[in-house]
């Protein structure tokens, strides 16, 4: 597994796109907390009701909440990644020379992963930084770290998936950011406000983003009357449940396309 990753690394390492769309995330994810820390401070810290979520053991699910937004610019990277794999003929040369379908998705899989440690590395550093100015016990509530890795693996399982399954980047950038940031939010609420009993909680992305909701919308719970939401827990099967959705359908493509 480690010699197919060094293999894929040589692919990207002097990929500019790889690079930029790095940069954007490695800077935006920090630059996030930071403005919400500032805009805390000089708002929120007023409320009587508010916490500073910035510190521990807060800052987990705060920074995790924040960094959340630019979680999918790594699936758009990932969506890029996997469909310059059908333009540039790549896949084909790999079996060419040698590798099996097996090896191949793999060292696809692999790349996802590694994505996925990167933006929880970032999260976790991001949050240390903070609660250390902000002072708490760190020890606390460290399982929010998983809880990010899941989300962040729940992103970027649905661009994998979407990724594998459209030749054309543009066309799958589109609908993956559409979804992402607009259209899940607006079919949840629909749900929600429809079928009630919190069934927009059930959606791919919603599941996670229910799970670490930040301070505005646990805010917004406490002063609801209806039902109560469901269970981290469910939320937790929920999103592992369409992972391995995601994944296996990406993995039947790969294994069965037509090369």
């Amino acid at each position: 597994m480690i010699q197919l990753l060094k293999i894929e690394w040589m692919k990207v390492k002097a990929y500019r796109t790889f690079w930029i769309l790095i940069a954007i995330f490695t800077v935006a994810g920090p630059l996030l907390s930071s403005a919400y820390s500032s805009l805390n401070k000089r708002v929120f810290s007023k409320l009587p009701m508010v916490q500073n979520p910035f510190a521990f053991p807060e800052a987990w699910e705060t920074v995790a909440w924040l960094t959340s937004f630019m979680t999918p610019v790594m699936g758009i990277l990932l969506i890029i990644l996997l469909t310059n794999e059908n333009n540039f003929r790549t896949i084909r040369q790999n079996i060419i020379d040698g590798w099996s379908r097996d090896q191949y998705i793999a060292a696809k899989f692999g790349v996802m992963l590694g994505m996925v440690l990167f933006i929880t590395l970032l999260v976790t550093l991001t949050a240390i930084v903070f609660g250390a100015q902000n002072g708490g016990d760190a020890s606390e509530n460290l399982h929010i770290i998983l809880w990010s890795a899941l989300q962040s693996l729940t992103y970027l399982s649905a661009a994998f998936f979407l990724g594998t399954f459209m030749k054309r980047s543009g066309i799958a950038i589109a609908i993956y950011v559409f979804y992402a940031y607009v259209g899940e939010f607006m079919l949840a609420a629909l749900l929600d406000f429809q079928v009630r009993f919190h069934a927009g909680a059930f959606l791919p992305m919603e599941c996670t983003d229910r799970l670490l909701p930040g301070q505005a919308t646990k805010m917004m719970r406490k002063l609801m009357t209806e039902a109560p939401p469901p269970s981290n827990s469910v939320y937790i099967i929920t999103a592992v449940a369409y992972v391995l959705l995601f994944c296996y359908l990406s993995w039947r493509k790969m294994k069965k396309a037509d090369l």
